[in-house]
């Protein structure tokens, strides 16, 4: 037995040399795993002006590495360069130049293997914006106009999805309860799709609220009645008269006398005896809808003496 352990005692050292440098290879890179996953498809160096509209999400891939420790095949993609890209629909080959991972694989299959590619112009186009609003402002007012500020918006996107839009809504506006106008900011409701706002300017996007009160009727006795140009002395009655108007609630109840009043010009007027209806003086908000009586003017042959 001795004798047995003695002889070729190099060989059986060089024997068990290579045993344990061969579990020392095998500990640290570990036997080849094989593994099949999906893996996304990207792109690179796609021109400005293009935009891929249709495309696989994904591939399957079936690969080998020694890397057991560190592989992830969350962290493999398919990439396409996409450089030399044309407007229109193309196949595209995937190969294993293609894959992209940050430790060694070996690539056994790729499946699909060719992929189909719809790639379309990108075009720029302003869209006016529109209010969407719900509910009614408080009883005794009513929604005048809804402006946006600004009242356009630029959108990018690929011809397919940008064409058949016609406007850009707001998000839903509540005007229940409104007395009076306001500023308020609006999300706006952008259609689904791959768009882009191209208004890099535009921090935030306000619809104006034009609220003003229903117009009321209201009756003003003893109005007075002044007389313009005059050149003869001249003489009216009554001095006074009264004005039925429609208007703004809260200009017609804080109307002071100084705001509404008749003038009765007589420039060109020769001497004689009229029946004139005064001119009604107010302020832009108000319509004169009745006015009575007219007024007796008697211009005498006697002229006005100047101060």
């Amino acid at each position: 037995m001795k004798r047995f352990l003695k002889e070729n005692l190099a060989f059986k050292a060089l024997a068990l040399f290579l045993a344990l440098f061969v579990w020392y290879l095998s500990k640290e890179s570990g036997e080849p795993i094989q593994m099949s996953f999906f893996a996304p498809v990207v792109f690179k160096n796609v021109p400005e002006s293009f935009q891929v509209t249709s495309q696989p999400n994904q591939v399957n891939i079936v690969a080998s590495t020694r890397n057991r420790e560190t592989f992830n095949p969350l962290e493999i993609q398919a990439v396409l360069d996409l450089s030399k890209a044309k407007s229109g629909q193309s196949p595209y080959q995937i190969t294993e130049k293609d894959i992209l991972s940050p430790v060694e694989v070996e690539i056994s299959r790729i499946q699909p293997s060719q992929v189909n590619l719809n790639i379309e112009e990108l075009i720029e186009v302003d869209f006016p914006i529109e209010p969407r609003f719900q509910g009614k402002p408080k009883k005794g007012f009513l929604l005048e106009s809804i402006e946006m500020q600004p009242s356009t918006i630029r959108i990018q996107g690929s011809k397919s999805e940008v064409e058949p839009i016609k406007r850009i809504m707001t998000s839903q506006i509540d005007l229940n309860g409104l007395d009076k106008s306001l500023d308020l900011i609006v999300q706006l409701d952008l259609p689904r799709g791959n768009l882009q706002i191209k208004n890099s300017d535009v921090e935030y996007y306000t619809a104006r609220i034009n609220i003003k009160s229903l117009p009321i009727k209201k009756r003003f006795d003893n109005v007075p009645v002044y007389l313009r140009n005059a050149f003869y002395v001249s003489v009216i009655n009554p001095h006074v008269f009264n004005v039925f108007v429609e208007g703004p609630a809260e200009v017609l109840n804080n109307l002071g006398p100084s705001e509404i009043y008749g003038v009765i010009d007589l420039s060109g007027t020769e001497p004689g005896s009229f029946q004139v209806k005064p001119q009604t003086v107010v302020p832009d908000e108000i319509t004169v809808l009745q006015q009575w009586p007219t007024v007796s003017l008697w211009v005498k042959p006697e002229l006005l003496e100047k101060e």
